[in-house]
């Protein structure tokens, strides 16, 4: 027996409770867990109606057995404890949840009847844009254009609100007004690869085949369909024993941006099925973003105890720790990123372990890692890579780097730091002439710190010692200061073009603010 059950009820009650439900039930057909908290809950609804002072209170004990039935994917006994509640007392809530599990079950005209009782008595736009789609499954595009009049805007701007209106139009012919009202949903949800179809399909009816195929092109592998806000099913999901379904939850709560809810919803799933590896290393994802770093390296270490072998749970490990100024943190992170590798290839992990040797100063590392990234990146991503190819290659002086941050400024012509990066690195390799014009033209538009002492290695490189010196000191604290008076007083140039400690060996995977 479950816990709950035990707490409260001896055997031969709980048997005798079971035996009043409906052969709908199929209690032997469940997990003992799940029969045994179906049967509790009936047991504290029942008693809560038998001594509730009025009808409002009875319908509300057995709405609130139906929304836990509910939300254990129970259809039919969530439809028979929503009719109870019904019984007693029309209530919105009850005409709204029983239709959404008539909707589940297919009985459409059922749920269309819940719908508009539902409607009667509370203006809902959740319920208003249920019946209007429900409406347009029965083939009544008017019945779905008068439901939205009950919806505060008619209609309004919301992404599901637009793509009903969009299949009212679809359904009465009305291409061009479809075609606008889907593109308009789209830039509200572009992961609604649903939409991106319709769309193709319209511009194909319209006779446009270049935009029906980029349409299609931008579907992509997603099938996902804009979602009703609707505040009674998120109670109901609160309801649920599924570890699963607060995954989904928390997944929904964290596309809203809301990580805190995520992280409860998550928490919860963690609590229902603890050796679940995906479901725990989801949690510590989101415990990273909401910032309680120590809490998900905590969860993170307790799943890698489990199982070592999951390349993403020592990615995680390395992304928590990647902006740790604990010396013993940098190390592990290091090494967890490179076992991830070892288990996995994986782009996102090797950026991260290639920007972790960087902050190292790992430099044969960070090489083998970025001409990797660069050999495979799209050309959007190319540059990146190859910048932090040319700075890692910079880093154990290989004058070569050069070659390859050329290379980097061919796709983006106007980077600022990568051409400041190329003017020490020209002036460090013999290019002194060529390094003055081009911090030159830096000056001219940002005359800042790192560019003054970009002058300096200019200056120091062309043999101008005093003026280099005179930068130089005139930006002190600043490590690279630092960095150039003391190559004046080895009668040398640094040996690299930033100081030790400079944020310039920092990709943006290590940075504070990386998401």
């Amino acid at each position: 027996m479950g816990k709950a059950v035990a707490a409260g009820l001896c055997i031969s009650a709980w048997t005798s409770l079971a035996s009043e439900l409906p052969d709908t039930f199929y209690l032997e057909s469940l997990s003992p867990g799940l029969a045994e908290a179906v049967v509790d809950a009936y047991g504290s609804a029942r008693s809560e109606a038998a001594s509730a002072e009025d009808a409002a209170a009875r319908a509300d004990a057995w709405g609130r057995l139906g929304m836990f039935l509910h939300a254990q994917h129970l259809s039919g006994p969530a439809e028979w404890a929503y009719g109870l509640a019904l019984a007693e007392k029309s209530d919105a809530r009850w005409h709204h949840l029983r239709g959404v599990v008539f909707e589940e079950q297919g009985e459409i005209e059922a749920a269309l009847a819940d719908y508009r009782s539902a409607l009667k008595l509370s203006r809902d736009d959740a319920t208003a844009l249920r019946l209007a789609r429900g409406s347009l499954v029965a083939g009544d595009p008017a019945a779905a254009e008068s439901a939205l009049r009950h919806t505060d805007n008619d209609g309004g701007d919301s992404a599901i609100m637009l793509a009903t209106r969009a299949d009212i139009a679809l359904a009465r012919e009305r291409w061009e007004d479809a075609a606008d009202l889907l593109e308009r949903a789209h830039a509200l949800e572009p992961e609604a690869g649903a939409l991106a179809y319709k769309l193709a399909m319209v511009y194909r009816r319209l006779g446009n085949a270049s935009a029906a195929r980029e349409w299609l092109a931008r579907r992509g592998d997603s099938n996902a369909v804009p979602q009703i806000d609707d505040s009674l099913l998120l109670e109901v999901a609160k309801l649920s024993l599924s570890a699963r379904f607060f995954v989904k939850m928390g997944e929904w709560a964290l596309a809203r941006g809301d990580v805190d809810a995520a992280s409860d919803s998550l928490a919860r799933a963690v609590a229902l099925a603890p050796g679940d590896t995906d479901i725990g290393l989801t949690y510590v994802h989101v415990l990273g973003i909401a910032g309680q770093r120590d809490v998900a390296v905590r969860e993170v270490e307790r799943l890698l105890d489990a199982d070592a072998e999951t390349a993403r749970g020592w990615y995680l490990l390395a992304w928590l720790l990647r902006t740790s100024e604990d010396q013993s943190e940098q190390v592990r992170a290091r090494e967890a990123a490179r076992r991830s590798l070892r288990l996995a290839e994986d782009e996102r992990t090797r950026a991260l372990a290639a920007a972790l040797s960087m902050r190292d100063h790992r430099f044969e590392e960070a090489v083998a890692d970025y001409q990797l990234l660069a050999a495979g990146a799209t050309e959007r991503d190319q540059a990146y890579y190859l910048y932090w190819l040319s700075l890692a290659m910079l880093g154990h002086g290989d004058c070569r780097a050069r070659g390859v941050l050329a290379k980097a400024l061919g796709l983006r012509r106007q980077w600022g730091e990568a051409h400041l990066v190329m003017a020490r690195a020209e002036a460090l390799c013999g290019e002194a002439a060529i390094a003055r014009r081009r911090v030159e033209a830096l000056l001219a538009v940002r005359d800042d710190p790192d560019t003054r002492l970009t002058e300096a290695f200019v200056e120091l490189a062309s043999g101008n010692v005093r003026k280099a010196e005179e930068l130089a000191n005139d930006d002190l604290p600043h490590p690279d200061a630092t960095m150039v008076l003391e190559a004046v007083d080895g009668n040398g140039l640094p040996a690299r073009p930033f100081a030790a400690g400079s944020d310039w060996w920092l990709p943006v995977e290590i940075q504070p603010e990386s998401p």
